[in-house]
């Protein structure tokens, strides 16, 4: 009985989400748009909020009952992005929804500027180290220190059994992720001023310093 009214519950946040417009302008102003996903991010930021709005007692374990309601595992589509995050990463966005909002715009800065630098978004090697230091030194500009590495390391919040595709097991690639992380956020706390080209070419710089701070598994 319970999970049904949860359900009917999601279908009046789903009609409430299409009719609240101007809460989506809110958003928009909140964040610039970098990307498709950013405006998907953006429909699952709303939904978060539509919730809070018309059930205030809620707690955030209640208000992620609604959300998993909403984004089945097995169903696929628009909002599927709720699903590729972590429960780590869920329930920060449920208690800092709009600072998960500028952690999304970081993140496409990152994805924009590793492929920039690099010409490619790979895994284990350079640019792996280098996403992760700007997409933190980013956050930790948009957002603080404090809560840049409460999503980054609820990111982290993974399965680390078996390996991944480059032979390296899941564990060493959670911990490499989780120092060039902490080296990202201490260069984005000293770094304040510059743009994100100039942070992007700073960071650079610095993987390929002779005794540089990141770490990286693959050549």
């Amino acid at each position: 009985m319970k999970k049904k009214l949860v359900r009917i519950l999601a279908m009046a946040v789903i009609a409430s989400s299409v009719m609240s417009s101007s809460a989506f302008a809110a958003v928009n102003e909140d964040v610039a748009l970098e990307s498709t996903n950013q405006n998907e991010f953006e429909a699952i930021i709303l939904e978060i909020e539509n919730i809070k709005t018309s059930h205030p007692e809620y707690s955030d374990e209640e208000v992620l009952n609604v959300m998993n309601a909403l984004h089945p595992e097995n169903e696929r589509g628009i909002f599927d992005i709720w699903n590729a995050l972590t429960d780590s990463e869920k329930k920060l966005c449920i208690r800092y929804p709009f600072d998960a909002l500028k952690v999304n715009t970081a993140k496409d800065i990152a994805t924009k500027q590793t492929e920039r630098k690099f010409g490619h978004n790979g895994l284990g090697d350079r640019s792996d180290a280098f996403r992760h230091g700007i997409w933190n030194a980013e956050m930790t500009i948009l957002i603080g220190a404090e809560k840049a590495e409460l999503f980054a390391t609820a990111h982290e919040d993974k399965d680390t059994s078996g390996v991944e595709s480059d032979g390296h097991t899941k564990l060493e690639h959670k911990n490499m992720d989780l120092h060039n992380n902490s080296v990202g956020r201490q260069i984005g706390q000293e770094n304040t001023e510059l743009s994100e080209d100039e942070m992007a070419d700073y960071i650079y710089q610095v993987i390929y310093q002779e005794n540089s701070p990141f770490i990286w598994l693959n050549d």
